[in-house]
């Protein structure tokens, strides 16, 4: 149903983690040489960086959190299903939020950098979180109100 608020919160979030495809999580200065850090590891313009990796296949887990949102909003006839698959990807994303920024500060610390960009993409699985509490928030509401109802009901 997506009339419903958390309907559209839930696309929110999946627009939101969807977008982290294409924008990095950080840009390393390096001198003359930049090092871009993106959903799919490390990339860098010059031929001596080859030994720095990303360790964390991101695209798994942020493919995995959006399977789940979009399976999510199918679910919108099983709220309590919905209310759990909602929990399972807090857990997720936060996950993701934790091992980014221990990623970025590790690759930090290997190429010596004193200073970070963080990129959109770093924060984006945060407004996803977000989002996605909302979403939860009125799914709970929803149950709440049939509760409610079937109490009346059955008086």
């Amino acid at each position: 149903m997506l009339q419903r608020i958390q309907t559209i919160y839930l696309l929110l979030s999946s627009i939101a983690l969807l977008l982290t495809i294409w924008l990095p999580f950080a840009g390393f200065q390096t001198g003359e040489t930049t090092v871009v850090f993106s959903i799919f590891g490390v990339s860098s313009s010059a031929a001596n960086l080859e030994e720095i990796s990303s360790w964390i296949p991101f695209y798994i887990l942020i493919g995995l959190s959006l399977g789940l949102m979009l399976f999510s909003i199918s679910q919108f006839k099983n709220r309590k299903r919905q209310l759990t698959l909602g929990k399972i990807n807090y857990l997720l994303l936060l996950t993701i939020i934790v091992l980014l920024f221990l990623e970025t500060d590790s690759l930090g610390s290997k190429l010596n950098i004193e200073k970070i960009d963080y990129g959109l993409g770093m924060y984006l699985p945060v407004i996803a979180l977000a989002l996605t509490f909302l979403a939860n928030r009125g799914i709970k509401k929803d149950e709440d109100l049939v509760k409610s109802v079937d109490r009346l009901r059955s008086k």
